[in-house]
């Protein structure tokens, strides 16, 4: 059993990924969990490369960025406490599509995206609030690359 699993739990329970969870639920999520703690500046995980790990942000802040040919690591988004970063570990192969980097020291809360699989696959209800959790960050995303997109094309004028 995790030895921070006491303030681990604490600190799930304070982030608002996991509301309305079940404290059952919650223990199961500590037990595939691990504190992370990273220096400002540090990298969380590199675009491209293989994460098992999801990752809720406990406290301090995580730039999300991609790299652009010609114009090299482009941020896009900065993400905070309570939200999730690293999703393809859960979904998908676990191939980073950004990279994140602690703009802040960084307190996170590293969860196995195995065991977390193993867990939703044995307790269907938390398997279903997982994905209803990793919808809306998906959504959010793709709320904020649309925004993105509009700015860049705002001077343009529109085909009639």
């Amino acid at each position: 059993m995790n030895t921070d699993h006491p303030n681990l739990l604490k600190l799930l329970a304070a982030t608002r990924f996991v509301e309305g969870i079940s404290h059952d639920h919650l223990q199961g999520l500590c037990r595939a969990s691990r504190l992370l703690k990273l220096p400002a500046g540090a990298k969380l995980f590199q675009e491209g490369a293989i994460e098992d790990e999801v990752f809720v942000i406990s406290s301090g802040h995580i730039r999300l960025s991609m790299n652009v040919p010609g114009r090299g690591d482009v941020p896009f988004l900065t993400t905070g406490p309570g939200e999730l970063v690293g999703w393809s570990g859960l979904i998908g192969d676990g191939r980073m599509t950004a990279t994140a980097t602690a703009i802040d020291d960084t307190t996170l809360i590293a969860m196995s995206g195995r065991r977390l699989q193993e867990l939703c696959d044995s307790e269907k209800e938390l398997g279903y609030v997982l994905l209803q959790r990793v919808a809306q960050v998906l959504s959010q995303r793709l709320l904020s690359t649309r925004l993105q997109l509009m700015d860049l094309f705002a001077g343009e004028k529109a085909d009639t």
